[in-house]
């Protein structure tokens, strides 16, 4: 075959110049790196045709629209899912205000915010989060709200009346409005007296507006004072400073002289205030009004039973009369003028005290006509637990007046071994009365600490039988809870005693040692004649034995002294271990 000549077609059509004219024959076959060196048309920016980049609108009318719907839709989304947090934060609320209202029931009759302060007040002071303390202040503020709603007339307050003038300032009757407006009005003022003896020390600086406890104001009455902890304030000056909660005295003084509370309340509201007036020191309005608590008690049983006084008012002791025991108010009150006596150094008149009171408690009867028995209570089904979900429920009935006597169950038994403890712990530390016999004032002593132990072991047996024969019920919690502390002291004081003992008979012990001759003297003296100087070797470790008992006794009571929770736990139960 004949070769093909390969030629461009500008080529043929145009003579080309002879510095660029080859005779070189080109095949088609040949290879590319032949044909490298021929030369293309020159790249210039001036012959190069412009490329324009096409225009759009960006915000046509289609995209508008799309924007409008999307942005609709955006705040439609937010509006619903703002919508379902504020459903689902009202549910929250909603079931830890009617779990609150189980636990600490309010009047139906009061306003809603009212209420809500005052369960708020309650469930702050019952903290049980064990890495925060109770917020004293913040219990004060919403307690003083609660009652302040309470006594405006244009609140909760309809119908109250004010105190005759000679009472303290701000006193109310209240004896116009209903029983339970009533008992949750003392409720509310016992916890605001409570709270505001917590408060006692707060100040407020009025150039600062600045609500802090007096620990921290510079003053003749704090030479040491606290720094700030927050340093955007100035130390606060004593003279700029008031005092920011109403006194405890003011509270107690005001409950005290209410009308319309029962005796029982005003009896409680009486220790109560003596507690405080004990607390800082005044002993002497404290007996004061403990003994105007006990006469209370004492004329309101004389009145019921047909002007039999039931009280020796000089010695204050019990006196026995046939068929009638003596009343819970008056057990309680005369229990607490009898400790009160006791632990200001008073000990020859506690003592016949407790004595007659124990005495009274072990004669109570086991049952009485007078006191109706609660209904058994019906065991409630699923349906019934839904609607009682649906209704509010009910206001708890009144308490126990306190006229009658108490019967003679568990938690009165623990009653009477706490009795025990507090005779065993004044027996134990009663002085000797002062003799020039040494060797008899020692064995006065001696026998007053073991009669003072035997006391304590009664109580102790007592408490850890009755605690042992309780159920787990939700009825006998207040009668564990009694006999768990009576346990508690019982076995702390037991082993405080014997160590003691110990201690002396240790001592004794290594005395002997190191004089030999010391026991042979106190044979051969006149006090052996009574069997009491001689020195015997299970006399020496008769109280480090008993340390042994207590300890084995410690470890048997620890399973009772555990306070596990019980009963039904829910259907999730079976996930907790």
């Amino acid at each position: 075959m004949r070769p093909r000549l390969l030629l461009p077609r500008g080529d043929l059509a145009r003579p080309c110049s002879p510095a660029i004219h080859s005779t070189t024959t080109r095949f088609f076959t040949q290879s590319a790196s032949l044909r490298v060196g021929v030369q293309t048309r020159p790249q210039l920016g001036f012959l190069n045709v412009p490329v324009t980049t096409q225009q759009y609108r960006y915000l046509t009318t289609e995209r508008k629209a799309r924007l409008k719907y999307d942005i609709k839709q955006g705040i439609k989304i937010t509006s619903y899912f703002w919508m379902a947090g504020a459903c689902c934060f009202a549910i929250a609320f909603a079931l830890v205000q009617e779990t609150l209202e189980a636990r600490y029931p309010s009047p139906h009759e009061w306003s809603m915010l009212s209420r809500i302060f005052f369960r708020g007040a309650f469930c702050e002071r019952d903290q049980t989060d064990p890495s925060r303390t109770t917020d004293w202040v913040h219990v004060t503020n919403w307690i003083k709200s609660v009652v302040d709603r309470l006594e405006d007339p244009n609140i909760d307050g309809k119908g109250l009346k004010d105190a005759p003038s000679d009472r303290p300032k701000g006193t109310k009757d209240i004896s116009s409005m209903s029983e339970n407006w009533r008992r949750g009005y003392y409720e509310a003022m016992m916890l605001y007296a409570k709270a505001a003896e917590n408060v006692e020390k707060w100040v407020t600086d009025k150039t600062q507006n600045l609500t802090i406890p007096n620990d921290y104001v510079i003053g003749p009455s704090n030479p040491k004072p606290r720094p700030l902890p927050n340093e955007n304030y100035r130390p606060p000056k004593e003279d700029d400073c008031v005092p920011t909660f109403e006194s405890p005295n003011e509270i107690y003084m005001r409950i005290l002289c209410t009308e319309g509370l029962t005796n029982r309340q005003r009896m409680e509201a009486g220790l109560a205030y003596a507690t405080w007036l004990e607390f800082k020191q005044i002993t002497g309005p404290a007996n004061i009004i403990l003994e105007d608590a006990v006469h209370l008690a004492a004329s309101e049983q004389a009145l019921l039973t047909g002007g039999h006084y039931p009280l020796d008012t000089k010695s204050y002791t019990l006196i026995d009369a046939a068929g009638h025991h003596p009343s819970s108010n008056l057990l309680q009150s005369l229990t607490a003028l009898a400790t009160f006596r006791a632990r200001n150094g008073d000990v020859s008149s506690a003592l016949p005290m407790l004595v007659s009171i124990l005495q009274a408690r072990k004669a109570l009867p086991t049952s009485d006509p007078r006191r109706i028995s609660p209904l058994p209570q019906k065991k409630q089904t699923w349906a019934g637990a839904v609607l009682a979900l649906l209704k509010e429920p009910p206001y708890p009935d009144p308490p126990e007046d306190g006229t009658l006597p108490p019967l003679r169950d568990a938690k009165e038994r623990c009653e009477e071994a706490a009795l025990s403890l507090h005779i065993g712990e004044i027996m134990y530390t009663a002085k000797p009365t002062t003799t020039n016999n040494n060797n008899t004032s020692a064995t006065t002593a001696h026998s007053h600490r073991e009669e003072g132990l035997g006391w304590t072991r009664e109580a102790v047996d007592i408490a850890e039988e009755q605690l042992r024969g309780l159920s787990n019920k939700q009825s006998a919690m207040a009668a564990r809870l009694t006999c768990r502390e009576c346990l508690a002291a019982g076995l702390e004081n037991w082993t405080m005693m014997v160590s003691r003992l110990a201690r002396d008979e240790k001592a004794k012990k290594e005395e002997l040692e190191r004089n030999p001759g010391l026991d042979k003297q106190n044979k051969t003296s006149w006090w052996s004649f009574w069997g009491q100087g001689e020195h015997k070797q299970e006399d020496l470790n008769r109280w480090a034995a008993e340390e042994k008992v207590i300890a084995e006794r410690q470890r048997r009571a620890a399973d009772l002294l555990e306070e596990l929770p019980t009963g039904n736990r829910g259907f999730l139960s079976f996930l907790q271990a």
